[in-house]
């Protein structure tokens, strides 16, 4: 018997009894019904071992056989705004109407989830206050000429990948782990300027995804607990084993950040040349100005710096390959595209290539949603009016001071709107025809959101150094292989924080034959 799912229970009663005396806001805005109190509405309870009584709409939303197949219904049928039921009956918008979310991620009236900003703090070390300064010290690292520093060592890691990719010639091989290696080596070439991590925190680093706080089914009821008593459950919620693992991670992190500072700051008393790693830009931009980073404010990052690319790019570099192996016509064009570059190498010239990564990322944004608060009453604008329950139309919502809603990201960059009639179809050439919306973009990089999520703690140009570490390992590796799906074999998509492909039984996979293109 699941004892704590039973106690989640009992304290809901409580929650109730709360929750009933406070009239919602939401209330005329449309959604899917709940037929259950605890979770929201769930089609599938038997595939989840739970009595549909204490089920609902968030394992509905956040745990269905492939991720979306239920947000993206109920987008088309209900619009960019709707509700559903969270935890213990609490209401919850979904949004994806691009004014709405622009709105909300500009303003300071929205902030994460109670357990989430707890999450956050536990791991990047730093509050709310603190992400702007942080921010405009970074971007020394982020800057064009900086990112243009980087690439020596990407392509040298790309190499690394493509000898031992060499290795399986031929055979089915599950792509994720080599690309979880390398996507972490390369966030430690950036940060460090040092490759190699010792194994037992690189094994610890690639956990951290899938146990992050409020992905079971446990967690997410008490995060609906939380919400409504934070202050008995702030406390509290931070001895999960989840969060455990955030702080073993952060402090060993740190200590490592300390020791090579140190080692750096040595070097460059010398006069010696210590790289072209963040660690240095940082160090000698903060002894050569005023109110920027001290030593421990740069170690204290190192955590958020290392884990923010690592795992969002390992899996859309896992997605790009996946998709590639399912059009083998588009890959013999992407690769002769790439072929005909490879004498005079300029990333950003080869149309195709960046049009294919620009589409994995819309198709599978890494931030496939994220939950924010009101922290004071607010109203929030919509680019389409929208019908209420009573039939209304309305062309902005207000909510009060601690409703809950998810920004729908996911969603978002499924817009027929935005995106094309073909919105739901993975098909890189909308960006060459030109087929997206042309008008203002709420992203910063083509007006997709896939870079939201770390966003809070990164310059906005962070991106950069991520997209071309995408360029150069897809163009190493399309180069020089060719990729098929194995038959009858099927990624699932599933989402742990962020969008993971998955197996049948939940491991992170992504299954290819790898052959080798004979050099010509």
């Amino acid at each position: 018997m699941d004892y704590s799912l039973t106690l989640a229970a009992l304290l809901g009663v409580f929650v109730l009894l709360y929750t009933s005396r406070r009239k919602s806001s939401l209330r005329n805005i449309p959604g899917p019904l709940p037929p259950s109190w605890i979770y929201g509405l769930l089609l599938f309870p038997d595939a989840l071992n739970v009595h549909p009584t204490f089920t609902g709409n968030m394992l509905e939303l956040m745990f269905p056989p492939m991720y979306g197949e239920n947000e993206f219904a109920w987008q088309k049928m209900y619009g960019t705004v709707y509700r559903v039921r969270g935890c213990f009956g609490q209401e919850c918008l979904m949004i994806s109407d691009p004014l709405a979310l622009q709105h909300i991620m500009k303003s300071a009236n929205f902030h994460h989830a109670q357990r989430k900003a707890a999450a956050n703090a536990a791991l990047y070390g730093t509050k709310r206050e603190e992400h702007r300064r942080l921010r405009a010290a970074l971007s020394v690292g982020f800057t064009p000429a900086a990112v243009r520093d980087y690439r020596a060592e990407f392509e040298r890691i790309a190499r690394s990948v493509s000898d031992k990719l060499g290795a399986s010639n031929g055979k089915s091989i599950n792509v994720c782990p080599l690309l979880g290696s390398a996507a972490l080596s390369a966030a430690s070439e950036l940060v460090f300027g040092v490759g190699e991590l010792d194994e037992d925190l690189v094994e610890d680093i690639l956990k951290i995804m899938p146990q992050w706080p409020g992905h079971t089914k446990t967690e997410m009821l008490i995060d609906g607990i939380g919400a409504r008593f934070p202050l008995l459950f702030r406390t509290a919620t931070l001895y999960l084993p989840s969060f455990n693992l955030l702080r073993k991670v952060r402090a060993q992190i740190t200590q490592v950040g300390r020791q090579v500072l140190r080692e750096k700051i040595a070097v460059m008393k010398e006069g010696m040349d210590s790289g072209h790693d963040l660690y240095t830009k940082l160090w000698e931009n903060t002894s050569s100005s005023k109110g920027k980073l001290t030593d421990d404010e740069i170690t204290e990052q190192t955590s958020f710096l290392l884990f923010a690319g690592q795992e969002t790019t390992a899996n859309t570099l896992a997605f790009g390959l996946m998709e590639l192996g399912r059009d083998l016509e588009f890959q013999k064009k992407l690769r002769d595209e790439v072929k005909a570059h490879q004498d005079s190498v300029v990333y950003d010239s080869m149309p195709l290539l960046n049009a294919f990564i620009k589409e994995v990322l819309r198709m599978y944004p890494a931030a496939a949603m994220r939950e924010r608060v009101a922290l004071k009453d607010e109203i929030i604008p919509l680019s389409e009016g929208i019908f209420t329950t009573t039939g209304q139309r309305v062309s902005q919502i207000h909510i009060r001071k601690g409703d809950q809603m998810m920004l729908a990201l996911a969603s978002y960059q499924r817009l027929q709107s935005l995106w094309g009639d073909d919105a739901d179809s993975f098909n890189p050439y909308r960006w060459i025809d030109r087929k997206v919306h042309q008008g203002e973009a709420i992203g910063p990089y083509a007006n997709l959101l896939s870079f939201f999520w770390w966003s809070a703690c990164l310059p906005r140009m962070a991106f950069r150094a991520r997209i071309l570490e995408m360029q150069v390992i897809l163009f190493e590796l399309i180069r020089k292989f060719s990729f098929s799906l194995p038959a009858n074999d099927f990624v699932c998509v599933k989402l742990s924080n962020i969008l993971q492909p998955t197996d049948s039984n939940g491991q992170k996979c992504v299954r290819l034959c790898v052959a080798q293109i004979m050099e010509q």
